[in-house]
């Protein structure tokens, strides 16, 4: 008599390596176990002594698995299965819910305002440091020109 669960669990890293490299949409951790047990039914099935060779089953259950998967995302993606994607809202009408990260103007212009006098009080080293970081690079001393910074900018925290 045969343990499925025994050999499922010989099968699963490939469905959790599986499921870090294919994107499926609405599927959850249950239904990525739930596929790759359906797979390995499907193959015990059809080859009822294919865990004789545990190197060959491994690789037929890859090939089934990543198969299904890759038919899984084609039909996702396909023009005829659109109806499948989730619901599309006009942005138009919900904007109002969606937070920004964005600065409305007055906050813009006050920024640069204090961003202008901070570049003045600033020696060259500490002005070609505070353009790196504004182009979001690392470099040493970066902490340091951000806690000298902070007190500038301390209304413009989120909070």
């Amino acid at each position: 008599m045969i343990d499925f669960e025994m050999l499922y669990q010989k099968v699963k890293p490939i469905v959790l390596k599986c499921r870090r490299q294919y994107h499926i949409q609405q599927w959850e951790y249950e239904d990525w176990q739930q596929e790759g047990r359906l797979i390995l039914f499907a193959l015990l099935e059809d080859f009822p002594d294919l865990f004789e060779e545990e190197g060959k089953a491994y690789r037929y259950f890859k090939t089934k698995f990543t198969s299904h998967l890759k038919d899984t995302v084609r039909a996702q993606e396909s023009l005829k299965r659109q109806y499948h994607k989730m619901a599309y809202d006009e942005i138009s009408e919900v904007g109002h819910l969606v937070s920004s990260q964005e600065m409305v103007l007055d906050d813009y212009v006050a920024y640069y305002d204090v961003l202008d006098r901070v570049r003045e009080g600033l020696g060259d080293k500490e002005k070609r440091s505070l353009d790196r970081l504004l182009a979001g690079e690392r470099f040493e001393g970066r902490k340091a020109l951000l806690r000298k910074m902070a007190p500038w900018f301390i209304d413009f925290r989120e909070g």
